[in-house]
């Protein structure tokens, strides 16, 4: 018995034996090392590398729900008489009872930002998508649908917002204007300022001590108003065949000078941008086109301090604009009766134009010349913080335009009057935690303007009900988390 016990426990070491040996001429599968996610500690916070990479990246997003209201009254938009015809036309009224007063947004943006230490500095990338649900006010309620509110069901936008990569000293893609500043960096209703996305090719260069300069050459098409061209189509100074914006062929030029201290900084900017108009029927070997061009430009001067005698976080933006010819580099809501989100205020519409073709008694049939038009703006904000969590801004603008010769034409054969504006505004802001926000914003303005008219006469009547010195109120409600 014994003898058996010995065999058997004597042969399961032989075979255990033998399939080690074998074992021992198997490769042997390693566990791969396992690369952590590290914090970029140069970046400054949110970075971290991309796994196997010398690349940081941040990834991040906002969420911002708004409610908007606007005390409409009739709006008029005024629409020249054709040439030759002996009773002009003289526009559309939309009724107060048929465009929406209130609104509702609701905006999701997605950012992706990722950076790359070289030997010429920071490589940067970029890109920021942003996705909006837009109702009533915010998708011009009842102005887009014509009779009534009801054609007017909202709708979806959706859109690179920003896209743009830096290096060395370069900056190429989509970005804020560098012509702006200020760029309505507190109100949520737009003043009179310039705040404009474009698409550029810059290049900034670092003086020291503070000091940069940029030349930045920027899409013109994006500083061209959505109306087009002003024209003057009736009477003796009519225009045969509206003008209208040429194809782009020079871009706007924007040089700007930035310095950047402890207690804020201060900015100096010019902008130039090519009016560059044709008129006359379309067709494939371009004849019968007759053209005008003019030059437009800009500049613009602004100061950013901060308050810290104050409270932490307090300061105070005021900026100033002139342009000719460039409107958009004066107020970026495209004319005074509208604001950036909401439509149209009401009463006579002024529709600012960067020009106005008038045809020039006894000229060549056909022909034109542009009367530009030119005007300013002016802004301040400040704000204060009563508490860490509890801060207010008090913001507001003015402005002024004026189209020369084009206002003793009377605007119902499409001559335009001198305006100026004025808007006014309060923030109530708290934040209860990190990165979120619940605002409420109060808007109340006026604009004054003259009707133009042709010399010696009186300018023709306004449609009864329709303001020309129109006004409003606004009340915005917003809420937005950042992550």
């Amino acid at each position: 018995m014994m003898f058996a016990k010995s065999l058997l426990l004597g042969g399961a070491t032989l075979v255990g034996a033998a399939s080690l040996a074998q074992a021992a001429d198997l490769p042997v599968a390693k566990a791969a090392p396992v690369d952590y996610v590290r914090v970029c500690d140069w970046t400054g916070s949110g970075f971290f590398y991309i796994p196997g990479t010398d690349t940081c990246l941040a990834i991040g997003a906002q969420v911002r729900i708004e409610a908007d209201f606007i005390s409409n009254q009739r709006a008029f938009l005024p629409v020249p008489g054709a040439a030759g015809r002996a009773v002009p036309a003289i526009g559309t009224v939309f009724a107060a009872r048929d465009r929406d007063e209130t609104g509702f947004l609701a905006r999701v943006r997605l950012g992706v930002d990722t950076r790359t230490q070289t030997a010429y500095g920071t490589l940067r990338t970029y890109i920021q998508y942003q996705i909006d649900r837009v109702q009533g006010l915010y998708a011009n309620g009842g102005l887009s649908g014509g009779a009534n509110t009801f054609a007017n069901q909202g709708g979806n936008n959706a859109a690179v917002r920003r896209g743009f990569i830096q290096f060395a000293g370069i900056t190429a893609g989509r970005v804020q204007s560098f012509f702006d500043f200020y760029a309505d960096n507190y109100n949520y209703e737009g003043i009179a300022n310039s705040d404009l996305a474009q698409n550029v090719f810059a290049y900034t260069y670092q003086v020291g001590g503070g000091l940069a300069a940029t030349f930045s050459i920027e899409d013109r098409n994006a500083r061209n108003l959505p109306q087009n061209v002003g024209n003057i189509l009736g009477g003796p100074n009519a225009v045969s065949s509206a003008a209208r914006y040429a194809g782009e062929t020079i871009p706007d030029l924007v040089g700007v000078l930035r310095y950047d201290q402890g207690w804020g900084s201060a900015q100096l900017s010019a902008a130039y941008h090519d009016i560059q108009t044709t008129s006359g029927p379309f067709g494939t070997t371009g004849s019968g086109f007759t053209n005008a061009d003019g030059d437009g430009f800009a500049v613009q001067a602004g100061i950013h301090l901060k308050l810290p005698m104050l409270a932490a976080g307090d300061d105070l933006w005021v900026e100033g604009a002139y342009q000719n010819g460039a409107y958009l580099y004066q107020d970026s809501a495209t004319y005074m009766n509208q604001g950036f989100s909401s439509p149209a205020l009401g009463g006579f519409l002024h529709i600012d134009r960067d020009a106005i073709a008038i045809h020039n008694v006894g000229a060549a049939a056909g022909t034109y010349t542009l009367q530009k038009g030119e005007g300013f703006s002016a802004m301040f904000a400040i704000n204060h913080y009563f508490s860490p969590n509890f801060h207010d801004v008090l913001f507001g603008s003015y402005e002024q335009t004026s189209y020369g010769r084009a206002k003793n034409i009377d605007w119902t054969l499409g001559g335009l009057g001198d305006a100026s504006e004025y808007r006014i505004g309060n923030q109530f802001l708290w934040d209860p935690v990190k990165n979120f926000e619940i605002g409420l914003e109060f808007d109340y303005l006026h604009l004054d303007q003259t009707l133009a008219h042709n010399v010696g006469q009186a300018a023709t009547a306004l449609p009864a009900g329709v303001s020309k010195n129109p006004d409003a109120f606004e009340v915005r409600l917003r809420t937005e988390r950042d992550f």
